[in-house]
């Protein structure tokens, strides 16, 4: 908090406002040591007041999966009686990250794979440039070498992203088919 908002600080708002966002009630001890500088100690009973209504405004199921499929981070702050069904609903998000993240990862392997193999048939093209122009024999075997050496990282390469665009595939038909699941429960229009 900066020292204007201190001197003007609503502690109920604020309380209201951090657990809405997520934060967990010690978040006031960030907001006192803000603070301390302009000497403004936070009201603790109006903040924690604040914080339990805007803890019962966040802990609903909407949130919770919103907050799961963000890949956001639960900070335990929902009363148990709604706890429960917020906690299924974040996991039930986090279901559909953990989904995405995993096909991030196979679309990157899959993008770098294809920027390495075109560095490597640059490179051969380099190569064989060069093994014409060579007159040296032992230089044109050493190059030649190296051109069959890429050559096979450049199977390997093609293989890794054939089995990265197989589990892209795969990925793709779970996110569908739990995305289908979350509709018919609600969670998504």
């Amino acid at each position: 908090m900066s020292k204007d908002e201190c001197k003007l600080a609503d502690w109920h708002f604020k309380g209201v406002d951090d657990a809405t966002q997520g934060f967990p009630i010690d978040r006031v001890v960030e907001h006192g040591k803000a603070c301390a500088r302009v000497k403004i100690v936070p009201d603790m009973k109006e903040y924690r007041e604040g914080h339990a209504k805007g803890a019962r405004l966040y802990c609903v199921p909407e949130k919770g999966y919103s907050e799961g499929r963000n890949g956001a981070a639960y900070h335990g702050i929902c009363p148990i009686g709604v706890e429960g069904k917020f906690l299924r609903a974040y996991r039930d998000g986090q279901e559909l990250y953990t989904i995405q993240r995993r096909m991030d990862a196979m679309y990157s392997q899959i993008s770098n794979n294809i920027a390495q193999i075109n560095n490597r048939y640059n490179e051969i093209a380099q190569l064989r440039h060069e093994i014409v122009r060579s007159n040296d024999e032992k230089d044109r075997r050493y190059r030649m070498r190296l051109v069959g050496d890429m050559e096979y990282e450049i199977r390997n390469l093609d293989l890794e992203s054939q089995r990265a665009e197989r589990e892209l595939y795969l990925l793709n038909n779970d996110y569908r088919v739990v995305e289908d699941n979350h509709r018919r429960m609600g969670y998504i229009n």
